[in-house]
């Protein structure tokens, strides 16, 4: 057994990085938590992590509720996606190969974390400050707009969307759109329109995205039928009262950002040699220090 990589990452989850995480970004004593980010560097395998994740939350008592998906949001960095524990909410746990350490936080302001930090999260006290903030004189939603936005969602974007979800090739979705009106409207629309299909949602969260390092809306749908995640981000724009976003986000493609599993298994693949594994006993040792 190798002493380094056990003790290095069972000291990483009784240490201040993830403790304070779990604490102050997972729970909120006086608000209500829709999502959060943590990134950490690691020589550790992600499979192996993978495992811990899952093992973690049991040991807690917590366990997790929806699998967790593969993600490269970013050259280099994959996650966790939508790791979501029992009555908390989900969170992606970012990763970056480091041989110089087991498991330890990536430094705040490295430009692989984000906006300076790297344990971030948004609750509903964040979401009414980003709309107050950004000073929005949203539509009134009456008759002739409600009958345009469900022709949207009758539309060709919102069926390419349905056929992103659906693709196996792609683990995750944005659907990139423009709007006049508030964005809870936009989710009570969605939800119809998913509910008519027979899909069913088990959480529609409001939060923010990071596009060319500016943040704008999106709503995080979290399905039981199927079991997927997407989002439709947002911009507002006082002009129109939906559309498909003008021009690309993250991508060139206009209305979507892709992210395709075949990012993550190749950075995973890039580093299949340097990788810690851990053995089943040493797997073992380390959850039986998650029950302690």
């Amino acid at each position: 057994m190798s002493q380094r990589e056990v003790q290095g990452i069972i000291d990483y989850f009784k240490g201040p990085h993830w403790t304070n995480f779990i604490t102050r970004h997972l729970v909120h004593e006086n608000d209500d938590v829709y999502h959060a980010h943590i990134y950490v560097d690691t020589c550790v395998d992600p499979g192996s992590l993978r495992t811990l994740m899952a093992a973690y939350w049991e040991a807690q008592g917590l366990p997790l509720v929806r699998r967790m998906d593969p993600i490269s949001p970013k050259p280099d960095v994959i996650a966790m996606h939508s790791v979501t524990p029992t009555d908390r909410p989900a969170f992606d746990f970012f990763m970056r190969y480091n041989p110089e350490v087991v498991l330890s936080e990536m430094p705040a302001e490295d430009p692989h974390a984000e906006q300076g930090y790297n344990a971030l999260s948004w609750g509903r006290d964040y979401q009414n400050e980003f709309l107050k903030n950004k000073g929005h004189q949203f539509k009134v939603v009456g008759p002739s707009e409600d009958a345009y936005i469900r022709k949207f969602f009758q539309g060709k974007q919102w069926k390419e969307c349905i056929e992103h979800v659906l693709d196996e090739k792609i683990v995750h979705c944005h659907m990139n759109v423009e709007i006049g009106f508030d964005p809870k409207i936009l989710e009570l629309f969605a939800r119809e329109a998913l509910a008519k299909m027979g899909w069913t949602v088990e959480r529609a969260v409001p939060s923010v995205y990071e596009v060319k390092k500016v943040y704008t809306g999106k709503i995080i749908f979290l399905l039981g039928h199927p079991e997927e995640v997407f989002d439709i981000c947002w911009k507002y724009n006082p002009d129109v009262v939906i559309r498909r976003a003008a021009e690309g986000w993250q991508t060139e493609e206009k209305g979507f950002d892709l992210f395709y599993v075949k990012k993550y298994w190749d950075i995973v693949e890039k580093e299949k040699d340097n990788y810690y594994y851990l053995t089943e006993e040493e797997l073992q040792a380390v959850i039986s220090s998650f029950r302690q």
